[in-house]
């Protein structure tokens, strides 16, 4: 009995060799459009779709592969008497190996295009027919990647054909595959506003990782298959070393998050998911000094993120210190070539600023989404209910230390002095327990005039009695607490003003 393949893609890469084999293993050939005038101008003997069906594509190609003896000859069961009386009765070929993939949606949905030009990316014939062969993978193969066909080509060539398992394979990848693509045309048409009533997305392997936190965990890292969702990482651009960890890729997240919440001159070291110090400066260097001064003891081994192109000088002084990943949005040539003398240094260029969409939160049985923690409410409607008022300087440190503990992990309290941070207290269950860990990393530094953040209200005068005999000069929370009074009445007998930001912004 003569073998059938039907050939019908939109990227057409290796087809015509694939092609070839195939007319080797014995297959006539049928394909659709783009492809089939590919294959003709190969040489090869190839019949085109609309003459086997004997009915023309419509629609402008809309319609070419819809057909019975299309999918008759996929979903036809070789072992039913029925199944094959009635492809016999109705002139259907048996279908046996199927290679299609599908129309750019993923790459053009990312492109702002209107709706009535991006609609004509979504394939329908194409996922159709995978679906059709996928259903019956135990006669038919499908195949819909081209990095397949070497593999393909090799288990063909032993004289067994296909095994069964690399049908079933095959099958499965087109499940997940018509299953993503249909997620990312329900994202397009329904948008990100609300939370929606069917939570989809797809997303597609980027790298296995060597491991996950621990070595004993298996991981790996995906990015969004549709270039709508793509955020900061989704496609950064590593210029050199060692291939990213599951700790690097966390922890980069919060460092670029971080990071990206400042318009001027800024630099954020992470270590462990937590922010190690963070800094405004006059330039790159400045700034990276002053992070690093920080807390000089954590920043070894961390990631440092700038929202700024970084120069020779600066990657001269990050040379001099153990980094385990340096993110920015671009480097001088001479920086990289600094860079380069320290080939396991992780060194990345993210092109996109931190996304403010919605976030998953995968817990054990389900997915928690909320919105991102987008912005600040404007200083204009922040409150001041003490006496004393806050001077220009350390209002620009209290809004510089409200950006930072925003990306602390709750309970935090952020200390900084001259738009650096002097002292971090992070992931605590009490919160004068974090303004104790917070203080102690004063210790050695000249304090003199740090301010002090809060991402959450004191539920209790203790934090600023704590904050008080440590000399600090100011504190910015965002207020609510039934017992604000005790807190205010305190900072008006120790005349330390205290901002009201009016907004929380916890992190677990």
């Amino acid at each position: 009995m003569t073998k059938h393949a039907l050939l019908s893609v939109f990227d057409k890469t290796g087809i015509a060799d694939f092609a070839l084999f195939l007319i080797g293993e014995g297959f006539s050939l049928l394909s659709t459009g783009g492809t089939f005038k590919v294959l003709v101008e190969a040489g090869l003997d190839v019949t085109e779709v609309s003459s086997y069906t004997q009915a023309d594509e419509i629609l402008d190609g809309r319609v070419k592969t819809l057909h019975p003896r299309i999918h008759g000859g996929l979903l036809g069961r070789r072992d039913d008497e029925g199944d094959l009386k009635t492809m016999k009765e109705l002139g259907i070929n048996p279908i046996d190996v199927v290679v299609v993939n599908l129309y750019p949606f993923f790459e053009k949905s990312g492109e702002n295009l209107p709706l009535d030009e991006l609609i004509e990316f979504i394939d329908i014939g194409g996922p159709t027919m995978m679906r059709s062969a996928a259903k019956n993978h135990k006669f038919v193969t499908v195949v819909t990647d081209p990095s397949d066909y070497k593999d393909l080509m090799s288990e063909w060539k032993s004289g067994k054909g296909l095994s069964s398992a690399t049908n079933r394979k095959l099958a499965g990848k087109v499940f997940a595959l018509t299953s993503a693509y249909d997620a990312a045309v329900a994202a397009s048409l329904l948008g990100d506003k609300d939370t929606p009533e069917w939570l989809t997305g797809s997303y597609r392997k980027s790298s296995e990782l060597r491991y996950g936190e621990n070595p004993h965990q298996r991981a790996a890292w995906y990015t969004p298959s549709s270039s709508a969702a793509f955020g900061a990482l989704s496609d950064l651009v590593q210029h050199q070393g060692k291939e990213l960890s599951f700790n690097n890729i966390r922890d980069l997240d919060g460092a670029w998050r971080s990071v990206s919440e400042f318009e001027d001159t800024a630099c954020v070291g992470v270590k462990h998911a937590a922010p190690c110090g963070a800094a405004l400066g006059a330039s790159t260097l400045d700034a990276w000094e002053k992070a690093r001064d920080a807390d000089p003891v954590s920043i070894f081994g961390g990631i440092v993120t700038f929202n700024r192109e970084v120069d020779e000088t600066t990657a001269l002084s990050l040379s001099k210190l153990f980094l385990e990943v340096i993110a920015a949005p671009g480097y001088s040539g001479a920086a990289l070539s600094v860079f380069r003398k320290k080939k396991n240094l992780r060194v990345l260029s993210i092109l996109r600023p931190a996304s403010d969409r919605w976030e998953a939160l995968p817990v054990d049985g389900g997915i928690c989404l909320q919105e991102v923690d987008r912005g600040f409410l404007p200083e204009s409607e922040w409150t001041v209910p003490t006496e004393e008022k806050p001077t220009i300087d350390q209002m620009r440190d209290l809004a510089f230390a409200w950006k930072v503990v925003k990306h602390v992990k709750s309970n935090g309290i952020v200390l900084a002095s001259g738009l650096k941070t002097t002292g971090i207290g992070t992931g605590q269950p009490s919160r004068v327990g974090a303004v104790e860990n917070a203080i102690r990393a004063l210790e050695g530094k000249d304090a003199s005039g740090a301010v002090m953040a809060s991402d959450a209200f004191f539920p209790f005068d203790d934090a600023v009695k704590a904050a008080s005999a440590a000399g600090i000069s100011a504190v910015i929370q965002p207020g609510g607490s039934l017992r604000d009074e005790d807190s205010i009445r305190f900072c008006d007998e120790a005349g330390i003003p205290m901002v009201f930001t009016g907004r929380r912004h916890f992190r677990h």
